[in-house]
């Protein structure tokens, strides 16, 4: 064929195109070009001539919903993978909605089975009469669901927008406007960047991290314009045949109150460790200070009681004179034990004081303190009774602590018992521990002051026993060297009618040898300095 057969045929081509009532279109793929022409192109444009356009610029007419669809098909095609183009779509009319035609067409292919050409018709669905009445059957419902969705879609109170692989926003509900601040015509078909939604521009967009990963990825972001922070969920939406991602679907949830609950938190967070530094080096500084005091005391104490021993040894005081100085030594025993107990609480809270522990009978032990401190019960008319239902238990545990323990108990106990009372020290084995029990029938504990026996400085603080008050400490130290040895104390009280504490220590043995005999006379539980001090406050 040569130029004027060329230029004859391409003149009744044009010709036809004007003539007919489709619609024509081209696509000159080594241009990269399109053109399509006819009195179809009125419809659209308002322009009946013939009109080039770049292939990109088919995103301006074609629906965004619609255009990932109408591009694969086209290349689909031009592959040979598909025998025939024919696609159903959505393309922006001049009256500015979109209107659903059928577009199809046929491609050439030069000798290297390269694609030159393709080129076809476009055809209005709606204006079918009789063939096509399902088409726009179809138009008609898809109006009705698309309407439906749309009322659904702008009705949900979470902002939800939709965007294409680009960034640009194709569709958002009303939330989302009333989020961002911003009309429609504002933001469909721009960028977030291109707004400046956000108070810090994104080094990487939760678009591009989705259609990058292909899966649902989720950011927060702080809102300029409402000064606001949201939680931002993108969804890709993924072709099912290629896999790639064609859209997404981005919901945004706003989490200002949630935020700020959880920046005061924060806040409240750094004001406690604050202050938990700053109580944790005032109770240092206080527990030293007391560790100095008592340590500082016990010289003046010692010197006193060493003195008022010489007075007794020496010079025989009369009878009038040794009443003072036995006040004297009491007093001087109870501000000992006190000093004594405070430096060992602060020993056990600063870690020091550590256990001795060797293999003994327990049972044994635990007689002969009670029997050590028979006479000074008795001295205030109390019945001290001792019952084992076992004869022997060997076992690993710290004789002095055990002896502090028991004297702590059967002092206590002895306080608040009136005379012709008792108490009755009661040990019993079971299968992997022992329970050493002191019951006596006291006055007892009132309900309100239990939680506080073995709390430091905790007293029962009520008219029948504020003439026996001490300092509280007593049994708190008892507590601690019972949990040292891995045990539990526990007790049982009624007011009038007594109080019983229960020592639970299980019992285990040690591998080291014993380096001392328990029942040697000179052990610290047959002291009788030992004694008046830790049973001071029943001392006469």
């Amino acid at each position: 064929m040569d130029f004027t057969e060329l230029e004859k045929g391409q003149a009744w081509l044009g010709i036809a195109m004007e003539g007919a009532n489709d619609g024509f279109w081209g696509l000159d793929i080594p241009q990269n070009r399109i053109y399509y022409s006819g009195s179809f192109r009125e419809y659209f444009d308002g322009d009946k001539s013939t009109m080039y356009i770049p292939f990109e610029f088919l995103k301006e007419l074609v629906h965004p919903l619609d255009f990932g669809y109408f591009k694969d098909s086209v290349e689909r095609y031009l592959k040979k993978e598909i025998p025939v183009f024919k696609v159903e779509c959505r393309i922006l009319a001049y009256s500015g909605s979109y209107e659903w035609v059928l577009v199809q067409g046929k491609g050439i292919w030069n000798e290297n089975n390269e694609p030159l050409y393709l080129a076809g018709s476009y055809t209005l669905l709606k204006d079918f009469k009789n063939a096509a009445n399902y088409h726009y059957d179809t138009e008609k419902r898809l109006k009705e669901t698309s309407a439906l969705l749309n009322t659904i879609f702008d009705s949900i109170p979470d902002p939800i927008y939709i965007k294409d692989t680009e960034d640009r926003i194709i569709k958002c509900n009303a939330a989302a406007l009333s989020l961002w601040g911003f009309a429609s015509e504002d933001i469909i078909g721009k960028r977030c960047t291109d707004i400046k939604m956000c108070h810090k521009p994104c080094r990487e967009s939760i678009t591009k991290k989705a259609c990058q990963s292909k899966e649902i990825t989720r950011v927060q972001k702080y809102i300029k314009q409402s000064e606001k922070w949201v939680d931002i969920m993108a969804y890709p939406v993924l072709d099912k045949d290629t896999n790639e991602v064609r859209l997404l679907i981005e919901h945004v949830k706003d989490i200002t109150d949630l935020k700020k609950a959880e920046m005061i938190l924060q806040e409240n967070i750094k004001c406690q460790e604050k202050l938990l530094q700053e109580a944790e080096r005032t109770n240092k500084i206080k527990t030293e200070y007391f560790a100095n005091v008592s340590h500082e005391l016990k010289t003046p104490l010692n010197i006193i009681l060493s003195t008022l021993q010489l007075l007794e040894a020496f010079y025989l005081p009369s009878q009038k004179t040794s009443k003072y100085t036995n006040i004297m030594k009491q007093n001087c025993y109870r501000l000992l034990r006190l000093l004594n107990n405070i430096i060992d609480m602060t020993k056990i809270e600063s870690g020091f004081f550590k256990l001795h522990l060797e293999n003994a009978d327990i049972v044994n032990v635990v007689k002969q303190i009670t029997l050590s401190v028979e006479q000074y019960i008795k001295n205030k008319s109390i019945n001290l009774i001792f019952e084992s239902k076992i004869d022997q238990q060997i076992m690993a545990f710290d004789a002095e602590k055990i002896e502090r323990i028991m004297l702590n108990l059967l002092s206590n106990s002895a306080k608040f018992t009136p005379p012709g009372g008792d108490i009755k020290v009661g040990i019993e084995g079971k299968a992997e521990s022992i329970l050493i029990s002191v019951k006596d029938t006291g006055v007892g504990i009132p309900p309100k002051k239990q939680s506080l026996i073995f709390q430091r400085f905790g007293q029962v603080d009520s008219n029948a026993t504020r003439q026996h008050e001490g300092s509280g400490i007593g049994l708190s130290l008892v507590k601690s060297l019972v949990e040292m040895h891995n045990g539990i104390i526990r007790f049982h009280s009624e007011e009038q009618k007594g109080t019983e504490f229960i020592i639970e220590l299980p019992i285990k043995t040690v591998q080291k040898e014993t380096k001392k005999t328990i029942n040697n006379e000179n052990n610290s539980y047959k002291k009788v300095e030992i004694l008046n001090i830790e049973l001071s406050d029943i001392y006469e």
